[in-house]
């Protein structure tokens, strides 16, 4: 016996809805105020996870830069890159800046409690952790720190983000301050949400760092490792999660102050910069003897799709930050921030230029089941 139509178009519906886009949230959200029954399986955690599932990457729904003002104050501010993103994040402790976005998560640091901060913009979530010390019992001079599920099993990081987490903090001290020969020496830290504890430290010594460059960058999470910028490319940080030992890497030829790591198309370490008004991408190669080398990638022309002043020295191509999973590299350009797609070279403008010289891409799904939280 054929299936009532009633049946038939309920089953549509549902294959509509679960195409929507979610770089288009605002779609889901206006779909769930067509009537009771569209609200009720747009917010129904079965179908939710076919529409993750369906989509696999989660769309990048802004992102995060500080904004500094008088007083030394400094405090994170959410800029969105879709019709509808996250509710805006709440005003901050004093001098409040972020460290990283990853897995649904922000991670801040508040120098007015020395606390790290993690916090689910869209869940609400929000968890404080004490910052990590010196064998000195005294906090680091320069430090960064990265934020990454930790739940078993987790390979789409789709429903993680009410699960355990670790925070892998990297701290430098380029002073001899303790007559010790410390200077220049790297310690690495792990703290793990399911046991409330940070881990022992293991350490590096990375000889002298100088002071007037960004010590220690924001991360990058590929394969089994977290890869960091040490000042601004000049060397990188790499920790092994899973062996817990630091190492360096020496960078590819890329101007320094002006590149990004990224994932290389094969999942490993890569890194992006500009040269001219050309986007150069690179990927570390682990040859048979187990050394590594840097390889030349694709060469992306930005002056065919950024309008840029050929020849005026005002020009400006900065690369200021990357989405991990989206493989965007987003370039602040003298009209406006744009992302860069690495696969099929594809440039869109998401926005107006700004005092952006380092950006934090905030990636989750955003759908109805969040309107009340």
């Amino acid at each position: 016996m054929a299936a009532p139509a009633a049946l038939l178009v309920d089953d549509l519906i549902g294959e509509i809805l679960l195409r929507l886009p979610p770089d288009d949230p605002a779609s889901l959200f206006r779909a769930a105020l067509v009537c009771k029954p569209w609200r009720a399986l747009l917010t129904d955690r079965a179908f939710l996870r076919r529409y993750r599932a369906f989509h696999r990457t989660p769309p990048v729904l802004g992102f995060l830069h500080d904004v500094h003002r008088s007083g030394g104050r400094v405090f994170p501010r959410f800029i969105p890159t879709t019709g509808a993103s996250p509710p805006p994040i709440p005003q901050p402790e004093p001098r409040c800046w972020t460290l990283d976005c990853r897995h649904g998560r922000v991670l801040l640091h508040s120098s007015a409690t020395s606390d790290l901060i993690v916090w689910d913009p869209i869940a609400g979530g929000r968890q404080e952790i004490p910052q990590p010390v010196n064998q000195h019992e005294d906090y680091y001079e320069y430090f960064t720190a990265a934020v990454l599920c930790a739940s078993d099993g987790c390979d789409d990081h789709h429903e993680c983000r009410r699960g355990p987490f670790v925070v892998v903090f990297a701290g430098a001290d380029i002073d001899d301050a303790y007559g010790d020969d410390e200077d220049g020496v790297t310690w690495a830290t792990v703290y793990s949400s399911s046991t409330g504890a940070w881990s022992a430290e293991v350490s590096i010594h990375l000889g002298p760092i100088l002071e007037n460059r960004e010590v220690i960058g924001r991360s990058l999470l590929a394969g089994d490792a977290l890869y960091f910028a040490v000042e601004e490319g000049r060397r990188i940080l790499k920790y092994d999660l899973g062996e817990h030992v630091l190492s360096v890497i020496k960078p590819p030829p890329l101007h320094i102050g002006n590149m990004v790591l990224v994932t290389a198309g094969d999942g490993g370490l890569g890194a992006a910069g500009v040269k001219g008004y050309n986007l150069h991408l690179w990927s570390w190669r682990i040859g048979a003897d187990s050394g590594g080398k840097w390889v030349p990638g694709r060469v992306i022309e930005l002056d065919m799709m950024i309008s840029i002043g050929i020849g005026d020295p005002t020009t400006k191509l900065n690369v200021v930050g990357f989405a991990e999973g989206a493989d965007s590299i987003f370039i602040n350009a003298n009209d406006g921030i744009f992302t860069v797609e690495m696969k099929s070279g594809s440039v869109r403008k998401i926005g107006k230029r700004g005092d952006f010289s380092t950006i934090f891409p905030y990636m989750s799904f955003y759908t109805p089941d969040h309107a009340s939280t």
